[in-house]
């Protein structure tokens, strides 16, 4: 075999895989790395892998074997290595810690629909239920009559119940995989729920102002409610990833398309599980103490601070 010739042919492949290398192990990670990046990288590590094969068969340099060796080995680990490497627990850490909130701030633009879906249902509901009152019921499912008749006279406030909280925790994890697990049927399902659950609360809203009760309202439904709200949001947002990629999937195959939406929505649910069992804990545990309406509203813009620094705060790419 002619070295030169070999090496002639392949270097503008092998120079492009180092370059691509070079790019996901700085200062950004993968995320500084292009959509053809990413589409190249598989490719090009399976040629290089090929032509260290074939120049081992063909006994040439021990420079050029061992230069193919570690640009194959770097884009293994690139490729297969990164996650496995790690202990359970320090991936579970660094998922929550940045793994999530990075992946929501890329897909923020459909969190963003989601919240607007939800406010869209909560002003019209809001608005039909001030101009027809009788309308209420169109919003509130008739099990909740018992709980609209105890928001309306003001008296809301309870002991802590553990096993309220638990239920509580089911029922809005619940709400947020129907939102997520409906996208895939064109998005209009998810919509739809999102819509409902945003119209549920304007009513209650409309109801609380002809009642003359926000002042127990608010306090009562805040403390909880943002990080409730909020982990919705995301769930809903994830759904309605998945149908537009089924919609739309651009450059890719519409299988592939789903597949990418698919994992990064199930990774976005998964970030919301935090969110949930707080939501759950405070809302049987806090939200409807007899404490102060102001040391209440109080935690709600303590917390909802919190939540929302950690969620969009922008990460350095690890």
């Amino acid at each position: 075999m002619n070295e030169h010739n070999f090496v002639t042919q392949k270097r503008a492949s092998w120079d492009r895989l180092a370059v691509i290398l070079d790019r996901a192990n700085g200062p950004k990670g993968v995320s500084a790395l292009s959509g053809d990046d990413v589409r190249a990288i598989g490719p090009l590590y399976r040629r290089a892998s090929s032509d260290l094969a074939y120049a081992r068969s063909k006994a040439v340099s021990d420079d050029l074997v061992l230069h193919l060796n570690g640009l194959v080995a770097r884009a293994h680990a690139l490729l297969y290595e990164a996650e496995t490497s790690k202990r359970p627990a320090q991936t579970v850490r660094d998922f929550y810690l940045n793994g999530f909130p990075m992946l929501l701030q890329r897909r923020v633009g459909c969190f963003v629909a989601a919240f607007a879906v939800s406010a869209l249902g909560a002003l019209f509901a809001y608005w039909l239920v001030m101009t027809h009152p009788a309308k209420l019921e169109l919003f509130i499912p008739a099990g909740f009559k018992e709980s609209v008749d105890i928001w309306k006279s003001g008296k809301v406030t309870s002991e802590s119940s553990p096993a309220q909280s638990g239920w509580l925790m089911q029922h809005n994890l619940t709400v947020g995989m129907v939102a997520f697990a409906s996208g895939i049927l064109l998005v209009v399902p998810a919509l739809a729920a999102l819509f409902t659950n945003g119209a549920m609360l304007g009513a209650m809203a409309a109801l609380m102002t002809q009642v003359r009760h926000h002042d127990t309202f608010w306090p009562g439904i805040l403390p909880h409610g943002i990080a409730e709200l909020t982990a919705i949001f995301i769930c809903g947002g994830a759904g309605i990833q998945i149908g537009m990629a089924v919609l739309f999937p651009g450059r890719y195959a519409r299988i592939d398309a789903l597949r990418i939406a698919g994992i990064d929505g199930i990774r976005l649910v998964l970030g919301t599980i935090p969110l949930f069992i707080f939501a759950g804990i405070i809302e049987g545990m806090f939200s409807h103490l007899p404490v102060p309406n102001t040391t209440r509203l109080a935690f709600a813009a303590l917390n909802g601070v919190m939540w929302y620094l950690y969620l969009f705060v922008p990460r350095g790419a690890r």
